[in-house]
């Protein structure tokens, strides 16, 4: 069954050199939790370019907040995180809080 993209855009509003993001799962239940996904950047937030892939394991037992350091440190103003794997084939993503750093 296709599942609509899940994903969420980010404006910073200026530039801002990042090295990681923080995925903090909700866990009021075990649904919905990012098991894989995909960082793309933009300066204009039309024309994205992918800059890393990630995988988050072991999320329904371990709900902690999982950080994803970048292999490169990349500039931007707009960030995607696009999910390409919900836990357990859900169809809805769930985020309690995504940072950057």
């Amino acid at each position: 069954k296709e599942v609509t993209p899940h994903f969420i855009e980010i404006d910073f509003g200026k530039e801002y050199k990042l090295k990681a993001m923080v995925y903090t799962p909700q866990t009021t239940h075990s649904e919905g939790m990012m098991e894989k996904g995909v960082i793309q950047i933009s300066s204009d937030g039309k024309t994205w370019k992918t800059v890393e892939t990630f995988e988050f394991g072991n999320l329904i037992n371990d709900p902690t907040p999982r950080t994803f350091h970048f292999v490169n440190t990349v500039t931007t103003r707009y960030i995607r995180v696009e999910a390409t794997r919900i836990a357990r084939n859900d169809e809805t993503v769930t985020i309690a809080e995504l940072d950057f750093l």
